[in-house]
């Protein structure tokens, strides 16, 4: 196990916003009150980095991440399983930066490669049971004994990720039972089913979907778009054109480093997953109604249906 940098621990805190309150259905404005659970934006923890469990024969290794003290945290987290660009299925570095991040505000991810692999510049295909084995092991490790994370998980509350190919590991995961949300980050099936998964997919999602893109100069873009203009489900495009396909992961704007673009990313994940697997109201209104505050963010472009 591994305490992360103070540096890295510190970047976090940008994304830690006041805390709002919530109406109590029913009650009187004057009874008015805090939520009981703030939204996950305005929570912080240190976070702690490590290898998965080998408990079992799974398509890839994992590593976790997850707040440090478990003490800390209320009740059971929520888990986010997290597919790596370019179905990198071996290493675990292209998106730690992000996946701290998430973790660093109530979310235990679990990771698509080994803690300690080099960065390597592998470029592999899609194997959405890459996603599913690592709920499956989500699952198991929640009851073992001897686990750190036992009773301590969600696994009714489980959501799916990736960036780029990752992503449509992602997608095709969605129809997983066991998961209750997907977020698509620079990705989508091609039109031709190039890398192996066709649009036909998308029939088998049943959860809410938020698509992130960067824009025209996100090789995904064309993509993302169609995809959300297919759907069924509940879905959220969310186009930030000074990304392209790399700069939420990276940190860049325009092609110019500028941590922010990744922050703001983060926080967009951050309050999809608190929306729609902890149903934040505060972390919905980041996406949907008249004051939403993604909508209001500069550069960011958000469009909503079926809810």
């Amino acid at each position: 196990m591994a305490l992360l940098k103070p540096a890295l621990v510190a970047a976090a805190t940008a994304l830690v916003a006041a805390t709002a309150a919530v109406l109590v259905p029913g009650a009187p404005e004057a009874e008015v009150a805090a939520s009981p659970a703030p939204p996950a934006s305005a929570v912080f923890h240190p976070v702690v980095r490590e290898a998965a469990a080998r408990t079992g024969d799974y398509a890839a290794e994992y590593t976790v991440y997850r707040p440090a003290d478990l003490d800390r945290v209320p009740g059971r987290l929520p888990v986010v399983v997290f597919g790596n660009g370019a179905c990198r299925h071996t290493s675990n570095d292209e998106l730690l930066t992000v996946e701290t991040l998430l973790a660093a505000h109530g979310f235990v991810v679990v990771a698509v490669g080994g803690f300690d692999e080099p960065a390597l510049t592998e470029n592999g295909s899609p194997v959405p049971a890459v996603i599913t084995d690592a709920i499956t092991w989500a699952e198991r490790e929640n009851g073992r004994p001897g686990s750190d994370l036992r009773h301590r998980l969600d696994t009714r509350r489980i959501g799916v990720t990736g960036h780029s190919c990752g992503g449509i590991e992602a997608l095709v995961a969605g129809a997983d039972p066991r998961v209750k949300s997907v977020l698509s980050l620079d990705s989508g099936f091609f039109a031709d089913g190039t890398l192996g998964y066709g649009r036909e997919n998308l029939r088998k999602l049943h959860t809410p979907v938020l698509f992130v893109d960067g824009g025209p100069a996100d090789v995904a873009y064309e993509n993302s778009g169609a995809n959300y203009d297919l759907v069924t489900v509940p879905a959220v495009r969310a186009t930030n054109p000074a990304a392209g396909h790399t700069g939420f992961v990276y940190g860049q704007r325009d092609g110019n480093p500028d941590p922010s673009v990744r922050e703001e990313a983060v926080r967009v994940l951050v309050d999809w997953f608190d929306f729609t697997l902890n149903g934040n109201r505060t972390a919905r209104g980041s996406f949907l109604g008249a004051g939403c505050g993604l909508c209001a963010t500069p550069g960011w472009t958000v469009t909503s249906k079926n809810f």
